[in-house]
């Protein structure tokens, strides 16, 4: 058997040259996968929303069971449940769960809140001020409506919920329109 010789000036592709073709292939297909995960879905964002709306759908249901109202702190980019104490006509935090306790966002997260279409101003409270939440759940079972959304920073995208007068919650994820 015979091997086929290549023509006179005929010439192949050297290992050198495959090889850098492959990295070039593989620098392309990084930076591709890297942009579609960063303009894409955002992960941080929809788990940070999930747990809003976890905590307050909990806090909304511990509220009737108990007969008190709860509440809700909105810092900038933190938050925290607090429960009204009727005997000294003050909100407090609630003690031993986890849940309730003060909560703050990933870098690159902040709150956007507006009450009644008027935007709130979050994040201006000074180091010991007592604080007061700025959406309420009531014994009720009823809460005052509001829209809030969590924003990642030097982008559009945002997660919103509206939160209704009778107490449900109405999500709307990024990229669709409410």
């Amino acid at each position: 058997m015979r091997i086929p010789r290549l023509p006179p000036g005929a010439r192949g592709f050297t290992l050198i040259e495959i090889l850098v073709v492959l990295v070039i292939i593989a620098v392309m297909t990084t930076v591709a996968v890297l942009s579609i995960g960063v303009l894409g879905g955002d992960r941080e964002l929809g788990d940070e929303g999930d747990r809003y709306t976890d905590v307050v759908a909990a806090a909304s249901e511990q509220a009737e069971l108990e007969g008190r109202d709860y509440g809700i702190w909105l810092g900038a980019a933190r938050y925290q449940v607090l429960a009204f104490a009727a005997d000294k006509q003050v909100w407090v935090s609630i003690p031993d769960d986890r849940l309730y306790e003060e909560h703050e966002l990933p870098g690159g997260l902040s709150f956007e809140l507006e009450v009644e279409g008027r935007p709130v101003a979050l994040g201006l409270e000074k180091p010991g001020d007592l604080r007061v939440p700025q959406l309420y759940l009531f014994a009720s079972g009823d809460a005052a409506p509001y829209h809030l959304a969590i924003a990642r920073e030097a982008t559009d995208t945002k997660w919103r919920v509206e939160g209704r007068a009778d107490g449900t919650l109405a999500v709307t994820l990024p990229g669709t329109q409410p």
